[in-house]
């Protein structure tokens, strides 16, 4: 049996289990050659899944359930997302932007680091949020994947779903407890503001917003990152590369596809250096004579 490549890392926010504890140390293997395809080829890729299929362990947890995975935050799981992209393609993420003027419209390249956009946290995040508001004193919890499929099946328009959101969200308000989703509209708007602003000053997740400069006509332009969309979109644009390796390995071994696709990434590299280094005559370990 293949071993996987596994990293070891710490969540920005953790799971935290019914008798308060953070459990943060999560290790995550890397996608097989069958997972990368099943992927690359999906219409549709829910995150949940992924890191099911991902995920050995998450603190005290082996072998996380779907229900542990939905239970991260989404800054977690964007962490999670990222750090796979990362053990793929490397830490290198490079986008091309298109500026914002009509009149210009002017293609850039924008380098980013995903271990800057994800960065570790050596202190654990609380598992709540204590916020000062004009209407009192206001509990809330970062929003979890499970919060997001109960929110894509509720319809209604955007500021309703939101106030759904919301209404998860807060946990207390001022001693009255949790409040429903009209009672979140219902509230001044001065203390709804001070509610998002405390839980975004406050929150663990990577910073996937990005700000840089048009180099034609300097104008400002903003975007925000997807982990999940900008790994599957690399995983397409793949789907050649993962098929020759197929190939030249299933050359030189004589292995099945099978057998191929069942390696993680890294594995199946190591082995094609191993290939490369043989053609060109060179030592096949550096310090070999």
């Amino acid at each position: 049996m293949w071993i996987h490549s596994e990293e070891e890392l710490l969540l920005p926010h953790g799971l935290y289990d019914e008798d308060g504890v953070c459990h943060r140390a999560a290790v995550l293997r890397s996608l097989t050659g069958n997972q990368e395809a099943l992927l690359g080829g999906a219409r549709r890729v829910e995150l949940s899944a992924l890191l099911e299929a991902c995920l050995s362990r998450i603190g005290g947890y082996e072998q996380p359930s779907r229900a542990h995975v939905e239970a991260l935050t989404r800054g977690d799981r964007d962490f999670l997302a990222l750090r796979l992209r990362r053990s793929l393609f490397g830490d290198r993420l490079s986008l091309v932007v298109t500026c914002v003027n009509p009149a210009c419209s002017a293609r850039a390249d924008l380098d980013l680091e995903i271990d800057a956009l994800a960065p570790e946290r050596e202190e654990p995040s609380p598992e709540y949020l204590d916020v000062p508001t004009p209407g009192g004193l206001a509990r809330v919890r970062e929003p979890t994947g499970a919060d997001d499929r109960a929110l894509s099946r509720i319809g209604g328009s955007r500021n309703e779903r939101a106030a759904e959101l919301w209404s998860r969200l807060l946990i207390d308000l001022d001693g009255r407890g949790p409040l429903s989703a009209r009672g979140w509209l219902e509230l001044a708007a001065p203390v709804r503001h001070s509610i998002a602003l405390g839980l975004s000053e406050g929150s663990a997740a990577p910073d996937l917003g990005v700000a840089t400069a048009c180099p034609s006509c300097g104008a400002s332009m903003q975007l925000t990152l997807d982990p999940l969309a900008l790994l599957v979109r690399e995983l397409r644009q793949g789907s050649e590369r993962l098929i020759a390796e197929v190939h030249c390995l299933s050359w030189a071994y004589g292995w099945s596809e099978a057998d191929i696709l069942a390696l993680p990434r890294p594995r199946r590299w190591r082995y094609l250096e191993l290939v490369r280094r043989q053609m060109e005559g060179r030592p096949l370990v550096d310090g070999w004579s």
